[in-house]
């Protein structure tokens, strides 16, 4: 991100997502993850014809600090099932810092 022109010490929202099986679970995960900095973006109450699972997104705005984001990841692994949830992953958006940004990434 940084080689295509992202400003990554800029604060931007990191989305992690997170799967359940029941709404109880989820909303005793949200409340984990709400009282140790992170928002809601989505919980869904009943799981979409698609998917046995409820979803549930949470945010945290930071800038792209490695090392915290492994830590919430790795942390994330390791605490979702004693909730009886999945983490799968998170996701950013990208920040330029000038107007070049899509030509840089044109040229890679």
């Amino acid at each position: 991100m940084k080689k295509a022109g992202d400003s990554i010490n800029e604060k931007r929202e990191v989305t992690h997502w997170f799967y359940f099986e029941k709404f109880e679970d989820a909303e005793r995960f949200e409340k984990y993850a709400n009282d140790i900095g992170f928002h809601t973006i989505t919980k869904q109450h009943k799981a979409p014809e698609y998917s046995d699972n409820l979803l549930l997104l949470l945010g945290h705005f930071e800038g792209l600090n490695e090392d915290q984001i492994n830590f919430d990841t790795m942390e994330f692994f390791e605490i979702a099932p004693k909730y009886n949830g999945i983490y799968d992953g998170w996701e950013t958006s990208f920040k330029s810092e000038g107007d070049d940004f899509i030509n840089k990434l044109k040229e890679e």
